[in-house]
């Protein structure tokens, strides 16, 4: 704001100097100096302009420059010091939190601004205003320990603010030391770390014991980039997609249950026993699909990942995440652009990281892919010659919440069963998951079966010893026995 006040008041002198002079109120200048007057200005202007554009283009860098060089001066002033200090740490931080914002789909909401406690103020605020989050801190001599404070006073209340009251307390806190912790290391600040590790973090484990056990899982998470591109954005998303009617308990074990399953599929990935994972929960419905096995890619192409991604959606997935190594590196972005070519896709994002995998950093990416409603099960249903392309039907692994009380009536099993008998005549014969979930839900009154209190087939089927007795069901088919 002070640039261009600056190139203003500039400007409106020299025009009343000019005027001045063409009215004969001012002496008149020689045309040497008016022209030097002149060049001067445009001079004076073109730099103010470039210092502007830099200052509005990357605010956090200008900050850091400016605070580095002002950290040289020698006995530098008490006021001047704040000054620096408050200028490294929303640099800094600002800097963390767009790079966060763009990798987890957008759940960073707020640009940070900081002042200090005066005389008199004893409890550290924060309050929003404007798209900014105002932090106010007692000021600490060292800079690890106020980027520290800073940090966990944004997490306190600016850190997805709506999913807190639905997260148990425990939980919420190991997810605010490990944003910390990520947000730490991004910016390399390793006196800021060690002050965290040896200081912070034993006195909240020390205050609430509990959230110990949660440290080690969302740590792995963080390790092969899931807690920043998976799980908060996931969260994020989790109050829109229930009802605050709901009981407490009932959301406790949703989120749980996430957690659950995040950290199964970062233990079976490092090992590759699986390449695909399935969570359908009540408002959680998420894929997971490994892409980077260089024999498959080269001989099947995108086919399978393409075909799992529609499977995901019929069975109930809303987001499907690829996550490419190696050759997948290439083959993910790829596998998303056809997948919205395709229409199953509504829109992807992108983002390279390295992991660290026992021990080593390895190069990956991750692909969000947002799923357009029941686009799977017609791109399965209308897609031609779609039996031939290759799947990753046998390594699929579903983790699915059930609701309780929800024994199916005889009336509705014996339709559902002659539904099914019409399209598979014979023994052996077999139908596609998603148009057996359509024929479930039509007899059942609901748009689709995830509509109904049973969810999935899977679920059907452990509703229904009847159903369970006369069909099977292998990956996305089920099979007249």
């Amino acid at each position: 704001m002070v640039l261009p006040i600056v190139l203003l008041l500039t400007g409106i002198i020299i025009f009343l100097i000019s005027a001045g002079m063409a009215l004969g109120l001012v002496p008149t200048f020689t045309e040497s100096i008016r022209d030097i007057l002149l060049e001067s200005f445009g001079f004076f202007s073109g730099i103010v302009l470039t210092l502007y554009g830099i200052w509005k283009a990357a605010p956090d860098v200008v900050k850091r420059f400016v605070a580095k060089n002002l950290r040289k001066i020698p006995n530098l002033p008490s006021y001047y010091k704040r000054g620096t200090v408050k200028f490294e740490l929303e640099g800094e931080i600002n800097a963390a939190l767009k790079e966060f914002g763009k990798e987890g789909a957008g759940f960073i909401e707020h640009e940070v601004t900081i002042s200090w406690l005066t005389p008199g103020e004893e409890a550290r605020k924060l309050f929003f205003k404007g798209g900014k989050a105002y932090l106010k801190l007692d000021f600490a001599e060292g800079k690890e320990r106020n980027l520290v404070e800073a940090v966990l006073l944004y997490c306190s209340e600016g850190l997805l603010p709506e999913i807190r009251q639905y997260v148990a307390r425990p939980l919420m806190c190991a997810i605010d030391l490990t944003f910390t912790d990520e947000l730490l290391d991004r910016r390399n600040a390793v006196r800021s770390r060690a002050y965290f590790t040896q200081e912070v973090i034993p006195r909240a484990t020390e205050a609430t014991p509990e959230v110990n056990k949660y440290l080690d899982t969302l740590e792995l998470l963080s390790q092969h980039g899931f807690f920043i591109r998976i799980l908060l954005p996931e969260l994020r998303d989790y109050p829109g997609r229930t009802h605050h009617r709901v009981a407490r308990q009932n959301h406790l074990e949703q989120i749980e249950s996430l957690m659950e399953f995040l950290k199964i599929t970062a233990e079976d990935s490092t090992t590759a026993r699986k390449r695909v994972w399935l969570h359908i929960g009540e408002a959680i419905r998420l894929g997971v699909t490994l892409v980077g096995i260089t024999s498959r890619l080269q001989f099947e192409g995108t086919r399978p990942y393409v075909r799992r991604i529609a499977l995901n959606n019929a069975d109930g997935a809303r987001t499907v995440y690829l996550i490419g190594y190696n050759l997948g590196l290439h083959y993910a972005p790829i596998i998303a652009k056809e997948a919205k070519q395709r229409g199953i896709v509504d829109k992807y994002e992108i983002n390279e990281y390295d992991a660290l995998i026992e021990g080593e950093l390895k190069k990956q990416v991750i692909a969000r892919l947002s799923i357009l409603e029941k686009a799977g099960q017609r791109f399965l249903e209308l897609f031609p010659n779609l039996e031939e392309w290759p799947d990753l039907k046998i390594e699929t692994d579903t983790n699915t919440i059930l609701i309780e009380d929800s024994t199916i009536t005889e009336t509705y099993e014996l339709e559902i069963d002659t539904a099914w008998s019409e399209r598979a005549t014979e023994s052996g014969q077999t139908i596609y998951g998603p148009i057996a979930a359509a024929d479930a839900a039509k007899i059942l009154g609901v748009n689709k079966l995830s509509a109904s209190p049973y969810r999935t087939l899977q679920s059907l089927f452990k509703a229904s010893n009847y159903l369970d007795t006369k069909w099977s069901r292998d990956g996305n088919t089920i099979t007249r026995r």
